[in-house]
């Protein structure tokens, strides 16, 4: 099993200072963002480094197709400290200029036995049950923006893969390692796509008058056209 959390990344909710509580959600356009995954769970084990700053310039690049994103930084996983909060995202605020962050985090369950239990995948929206068999691999992604100044999410977004494999006890390990990996990267492909479509509709909000958010536009700057996804 590999597994980030935003969750216990964020600590629990009594951490949120009542002032931040209370603060007006103004959005300033253009965004200076940063991506970076959560901490993982199992002291450092998880994906490859390179795999992950892979998927973080996939998604940099969705989001820098617009002027709406004035700077996106790729923030490597050693800036996060596991249990870090929003102390520690008010630092990388802080020190590489950002005003919003995606969080990353995933979890991968592989099966090698029959008649395996349930998993349970705990997501910022709710619990997420899958069964297992023998040589299954099933990944999770999810991704979540957050404002950094008044501790509130933005919009989420999630990816999605199982695969089903078979292998001889001789090379199990070895076709587990292939499957993870390419479970990994098949999940991600489905967490950028349903991006796509997030970022469009949180582009479609803040321009609306419906109070959830506030528009603040730097000076020089004018809304770009939202043009219909398909």
């Amino acid at each position: 099993n590999y597994k980030t959390s935003i969750l216990r990344f964020l600590g629990p909710e009594e951490n949120t200072t009542k002032s931040q509580e209370a603060m007006d959600l103004t959005i300033t356009v253009p965004l200076k963002a940063g991506i970076a995954f959560s901490p993982s769970l199992y002291n450092g084990e998880g994906f490859p480094e390179k795999e992950r700053m892979n998927l973080m310039q996939k998604i940099a690049s969705r989001f820098k197709e617009y002027k709406f994103v004035e700077s996106f930084e790729l923030i490597p996983s050693l800036y996060l400290e596991e249990g870090g909060g929003f102390s520690n995202l008010d630092k990388l605020r802080q020190l590489f200029d950002i005003d919003v962050i995606m969080l990353l985090s995933y979890d991968q369950s592989q099966f090698k036995d029959t008649g395996a239990l349930s998993i349970t995948y705990w997501t910022l929206i709710g619990i997420y049950f899958v069964k297992g068999e023998k040589n299954d691999t099933y990944t999770l992604m999810d991704a979540a923006l957050f404002h950094i100044p008044s501790q509130k999410m933005l919009f989420r977004a999630s990816g999605i893969n199982h695969i089903k494999n078979s292998a001889t006890p001789i090379n199990l390990s070895e076709q587990a390692r292939e499957d993870s990996l390419i479970g990994f990267r098949q999940a991600s492909l489905d967490l950028t796509k349903n991006l796509q479509e997030k970022l469009y509709n949180f582009r479609k909000v803040i321009r609306s008058s419906s109070g959830k958010f506030k528009l603040k536009l730097k000076p020089g700057y004018e809304l770009e056209p939202l043009i219909s996804i398909e």
